[in-house]
């Protein structure tokens, strides 16, 4: 079964500094996507990624990897609705997956950020879950603070046949 861990980041105000930096920069980089798929109507993300990487690698300060978690993102927006420009906030979330992101033992999480990776302790309530981690994890930015909404795959626990019960009777009518 697949869930979502909120994850606190505990970075320290230069991290928070630079994430935040990040989180613009990369949604400055899907607005300007947006803007090549709506006048082009490129809305695949094959055809989308040919068109933009090589010109916005060379133009904003995103890693590779960052890069095509923003073009993914921009047409994952256009997928259900192709008749709307989509606009991204600059605090949006952005995509991390696991060439970018990488959890370390004693609760630290390394995640890029422009100017190179950061090594930041995190705050896990539900710790049973960290091992079943699969898949990418959103950054957002709320209300001051910073997490990792984090995709898990849980095993499913068998059902076991249950033939002894006992039944309780109310007398309700």
């Amino acid at each position: 079964m697949k869930l979502t861990l909120k994850i606190k980041l505990l970075p320290t105000n230069e991290q928070a500094n630079l994430l935040l930096e990040t989180m613009k920069e990369a949604n400055t980089v899907c607005n300007a996507i947006s803007d090549v798929a709506w006048e082009n109507k490129i809305f695949n993300n094959f055809k989308l990624h040919h068109e933009v990487y090589h010109r916005y690698k060379a133009t904003f300060k995103l890693s590779s990897q960052i890069l095509v978690r923003c073009i993914a993102k921009v047409a994952d927006a256009y997928k259900f609705d192709k008749k709307t420009k989509r606009e991204f906030r600059p605090l949006g979330s952005i995509g991390y997956d696991s060439r970018i992101m990488t959890y370390k033992p004693n609760d630290i999480v390394s995640l890029w950020a422009i100017g190179g990776r950061i090594k930041m302790p995190f705050v896990c309530h539900n710790r049973n879950y960290l091992p079943y981690i699969k898949g990418e994890a959103d950054l957002v930015y709320k209300k001051g603070k910073f997490y990792l909404f984090q995709t898990v795959d849980v095993p499913e626990e068998e059902v076991k046949d249950i033939e002894d019960f006992i039944g309780v009777d109310f007398n309700y009518i």
